[in-house]
């Protein structure tokens, strides 16, 4: 892995630029790049509230990688220069909203990219995560991730050819994988060893 820099803190996004958040997903085994705003993010230990416009609430365990530099078209083998930290993070989403937006060839927006879709942990300089979803005192599901310097960095290239990325950008990585199904009360958690990389209540 790089040798990321967690300690640069970003305490405002605004303050820098209109920050772009970029998702390169492959859960639905073909790649897809999903765009959301800012007030997309919910920062570590903040609930989501989730939308009324959402039944089937659906998420999958991500990276995201926080863009250090101005780049365009990078070539993967410079990639790991453009960011300085990672963060463990959830990618939500509407999986019917998805679906039926998919069929009529509409717009994704209302079911990838509603307020508080993805959640972002504390910045490490790398990321060896230990994922759980409890119902209670019950874990019903476990996972784990390291991520791969090749696959964070194809998708640092990939962002890059579609967009200029400037320092504050945030890009996120989500494997393929089988989706969590969510209800209200989930607790979602991440963490390496002892230490705490995520921790999310859904309300």
């Amino acid at each position: 892995m790089p040798q990321c820099s967690p300690k640069r803190r970003y305490t405002s996004f605004r303050g820098l630029h209109n920050v772009k958040i970029i998702g390169i997903t492959y859960y639905d085994g073909s790649e897809s790049v999903v765009l959301k705003s800012d007030s997309s993010m919910t920062v570590n230990r903040k609930p989501l509230f989730v939308p009324e416009a959402i039944s089937d609430l659906q998420a999958l365990p991500c990276v995201v990688l926080r863009v250090s530099r101005l780049g365009r078209y990078i070539a993967p083998r410079f990639a790991s220069r453009y960011y300085d930290a990672l963060a463990a993070g959830m990618d939500y989403f509407g999986a019917d909203n998805l679906r039926e937006a998919r069929a009529a060839g509409k717009p994704w927006t209302e079911a990838v990219a509603f307020e508080g879709s993805l959640a972002i942990g504390s910045w490490q300089p790398a990321i060896n995560g230990q994922w759980s979803l409890s119902r209670g005192e019950q874990v019903i599901n476990r996972g784990e991730w390291t991520p791969a310097e090749e696959i964070l960095n194809s998708a640092v290239a990939r962002a890059s050819e579609l967009l200029t990325v400037r320092q504050g950008d945030l890009i996120y990585v989500a494997l393929n994988a089988q989706p969590w199904q969510l209800q209200p009360n989930d607790l979602i958690r991440c963490t390496d060893g002892e230490k705490e990389l995520l921790y999310c209540k859904i309300k």
